[in-house]
């Protein structure tokens, strides 16, 4: 607009400015929203940008339009001006885009590639090669404006990869600092404006006599604006590798050379200039004296030294020329300074960059609220999760607190304090009714020997599967529960009849007995059961629950199954307690015997061995029956103590009455025994220790051990048959028979049970030659027990069996009477009747 104001002297185109001025309405309008509304979205920002980048393009368009038609009637000088006032204008568009590269260089494209096509075709050689220049300058700004883009693009990236925003610096140090870092950033500004221009005034100014001394001091000044910018570049790459005070005498170094370069032009082409030329350099000297505040606002001293340098060379002109284009400068020079008052500059930049280092600290403040704020919101999240899972914990824990309260946690019955409110309640009605009832105490026969010898997982997968037999054999009528270890207990209410409890209790025993299925084959456990009845046993709960449990011991000393309460057993429980604690003492301290019982070879009747049986003897001259201690000491873990004593005492016997000869002792061990992993080496040290030979020992074992670890217990076996030690079967065919485990253990005989040889006078011949058939078929031989009467003993002999044993040759004898009877008999063998053949079954 200050070119058609210029112009309208020459020409009437005011219509020209009245078509374009309402078209900066649009831009103006753009901006002015993009500044007002608040930026909720990146995305319509960016739209916003490229509505505006359109609108500028017309107005931008139209401009060089207007251009073309006007510049072709201008002429000299003034068609120079017009040139140049629109060069500024195109630095004045693209000048804020600089950090937006794709839209500056577009603006700038279009603003000066039609003009400077336009000049190029004009046929002037002057202003072709203008156009021509015009074109490079293109290409110079393009350098410019992507240095600066990567030098704010590269310092933009530092500051984001360095995280968050710091808390700025509110110190005198930090405010220093922002200010040398407003004159570098802003500097680059500077810089290229100045050589832009510089370029400008050497195309409209030189001459044919200063064309090659003008390049040269635009070489130089160019030069200068390098180093300036070189400096610049160096403070954003490390702008700690100098102090403050080092920048700022090198950025100020740089003003001085820079308005120095712009002195000398005026000095040294000063003569070659004519009137209108001196207007025209002194108008852009104005113009730098502006472009060189750029940068230099924040600081005071700065600011005073480079307008007064940019007043010095015209008022050294005047006072050696004084001319009326001079005149005209300086008076444009005092309005321009009356008008850029250098205080308020410096006043209004410093109030900015406190401001900025406010906005800094409140954007730091609101950045750290805001992180406050989502910590808080997240914590305030995570804490209602939090309460709300605990929430629910404590009602999953407390459900499941009711439930282990009144349930056994392996077989899922009611446990023990549940059964004692059931019978608690139970009670209760019979107050109420008179309505009795009945409490069943079950306990599992040779769990124990299960549980240990195949394992706890196995014991747990027999209790979890007995439960559920359990429960599905109780009605509606019935409560069942789990009283600890194998132990069952039943609440029956309303009972009719003992017949009824005789029934049921009966049938639960059948259900029991069908073979559990484990990994390491099936197994069969019994079970006893104990009743007590209410009111006929008592009428408190504890009163009813310990009378079942003195029914069920009843009923597995007795093996009977099923033992009703009888007011009588209360004695015989105290009995069993004061029994098994004397028994463990009789143990630890020794007191207790051994007595053997002689094997007699079939053929010879001479003695071939002796079976060691345990005696336990009493101070009135009376024995314990093995038949109940050894029970108890089952029961109550004593048989490893035991079991190990009878060994010993057996091998010190046999060898004090038979040093030199081969005749064996023959000892029981049991389960727990055997898959004691100390049982072996107790084995061999008893031997080394006594001084027998492995030969000479046999060791005797029930079918019952084939129910639990058959590898751990084979594995056993094999270690005492390397060693020599023989081993049989006792009470065969009375047990868990397997021929399987017959074929595969290492054996060498099996004893006959006197069940079978007493059966003999009632038919039981064909029964007992089977037997004997399967051990020869095995190549086992056979000891027979039990015999007692010469017909049984001829019975014997003409159905087979190689030894015999029995009270017709002698009973179990101590130490006492051994040596008298073994001093006859090993001499004098017994006389064996006449021997048959054994019948062979067809």
């Amino acid at each position: 607009m200050i070119t058609f104001l210029y112009l309208q002297d020459v020409f009437e185109i005011w219509f020209i400015a009245v078509f374009c001025l309402p078209l900066y309405v649009f831009p103006l309008h753009t901006s002015y929203r993009f500044i007002v509304d608040k930026p909720d979205q990146l995305f319509d920002q960016k739209k916003k940008i490229r509505r505006y980048m359109r609108q500028l393009a017309i107005v931008i368009l139209v401009w060089n339009c207007s251009a073309a038609f006007i510049l072709p009637i201008l002429e000299g000088d003034i068609r120079l001006i017009t040139i140049s006032l629109f060069i500024v204008s195109v630095l004045a568009y693209f000048l804020p885009l600089t950090l937006l590269p794709r839209y500056a260089l577009f603006i700038l494209a279009i603003s000066l590639f039609p003009m400077s096509l336009q000049l190029a075709l004009l046929g002037d050689d002057k202003i072709m090669s203008l156009g021509l220049a015009g074109m490079v300058l293109v290409f110079m700004e393009v350098m410019q404006i992507v240095w600066l883009y990567r030098t704010e693009m590269d310092n933009f990236r530092r500051e984001h990869y360095r995280g968050k925003i710091s808390e700025p610096d509110m110190s005198e140090s930090g405010l220093k600092q922002l200010r040398i870092s407003a004159m570098y950033f802003q500097g680059a500004q500077s810089i290229i404006l100045q050589a832009a221009t510089a370029f400008i005034l050497v195309i409209a100014l030189r001459t044919e006599t200063t064309e090659a001394l003008m390049w040269n001091w635009f070489l130089g000044f160019i030069s200068v604006q390098v180093l300036r910018a070189a400096s610049i570049v160096s403070f954003m790459d490390d702008s700690e590798k100098r102090t403050l005070m080092q920048w700022r005498l090198i950025f100020s170094g740089g003003v001085l050379v820079s308005q120095i370069a712009w002195f000398s032009y005026l000095f040294i082409f000063s003569e070659m200039l004519n009137g209108f030329n001196y207007s025209m350099v002194s108008g852009i000297l104005i113009l730098m004296a502006v472009f060189s505040t750029i940068g230099l606002t924040a600081d005071r001293a700065l600011l005073y030294f480079n307008s007064v340098l940019c007043l010095a060379p015209l008022t050294l002109i005047l006072i050696a020329d004084l001319n009326t284009w001079l005149v005209v400068a300086l008076s444009l020079l005092a309005i321009l300074s009356l008008l850029v008052v250098v205080e308020n500059i410096h006043q209004s930049s410093a109030r900015s960059l406190k401001g900025r280092l406010l906005q800094k600290l409140a954007e730091y403040r609101a950045e750290k609220m805001q992180e406050l704020n989502i910590d808080l919101t997240h914590a305030r999240k995570r804490l209602t999760e939090v309460n709300a899972s605990l929430e629910s914990q404590i009602q999953e824990r407390t459900r499941e607190l009711k439930h282990q309260a009144n349930h056994d946690m392996l077989t899922g019955l009611g446990n023990r304090y549940r059964f004692a409110t059931e019978v608690q309640t139970a009670l209760e009605e019979y107050d109420k009714d008179q309505s009795g009832f009945a409490v069943y105490m079950l306990d599992l026969n040779r769990f124990k020997e299960i549980n240990d010898g195949l394992g706890h997982f196995s014991g747990d997968h027999v209790l979890r599967e007995t439960a559920q037999r359990i429960s599905q054999a109780c009605d509606e009528n019935r409560i069942c529960a789990r009283w600890g270890g194998d132990e069952f207990v039943i609440l029956q209410k309303r009972v009719s009849s003992r017949d009824d409890i005789q029934r049921f209790s009966e049938r639960l025993i059948k259900q029991l007995q069908v073979p559990i299925e484990l990994e390491k084959g099936p197994v069969t456990v019994g079970a006893s059961i104990g009743v007590s009845i209410c009111p006929d046993h008592g009428v408190a709960a504890d009163e009813l629950l310990e009378h079942a449990d003195i029914a069920v011991y009843r009923a597995k000393c007795m093996k009977d199954g099923v033992s009703i309460y009888n007011d009588h057993w209360g004695s015989e429980a105290a009995e069993r307690v004061r029994l098994a604690q004397a028994l463990r003492k009789a143990i630890e301290t020794r007191s207790m015997d051994v007595a053997l019982q002689p094997f007699i070879a079939a053929k010879s009747g001479s003695i071939t061995g002796f079976e060691a049986l345990a005696r336990w003897p009493q101070q009135n001259g009376d024995s314990i029956s093995p038949g109940v201690f050894i029970p108890l000491a089952e029961e109550y873990g004593f048989m490893p103590l035991l079991g190990g004593w009878i060994l010993r005492r057996a091998c010190e016997i046999l060898v004090e009455i038979a040093p030199d000869s081969m005749i064996r002792v023959a000892v029981n061990i049991s389960v727990l025994q055997l898959i004691d992993p100390d049982f072996v080496p107790e084995v061999f040290t008893i031997l080394e220790e006594t001084g027998l030979q492995p030969e000479r020992l046999e060791v005797e074992m029930t079918e019952n051990v084939f129910a639990n670890d058959v590898e751990q217990i084979r594995h056993v076996l094999n270690q005492l048959r390397a060693r020599g030690i023989r081993v049989s079967i006792d009470d065969f065919g009375t047990g868990y028979s397997s021929i399987s485990y017959l074929r595969n253990f290492p054996l060498d005989s099996l004893k006959i049970d006197r069940s079978f040889v007493t059966a003999l006078k009632d038919g039981g011949e064909g029964l007992y030659s089977s037997i004997v058939a399967l051990a020869h078929g095995l190549e086992l031989s056979i000891i027979v027990e039990g015999v007692e009467t010469e017909e049984e003993l001829k019975a014997v002999l003409r159905l087979g069996g190689e030894e015999l044993q029995g009270y017709y040759f002698a009973k179990p004898m101590l130490r006492q009477e051994l040596d008298a009877w073994y001093l006859i008999h090993n001499e004098t063998p017994y006389k064996m009747p006449r021997q048959y053949p054994p019948i062979r079954l067809a």
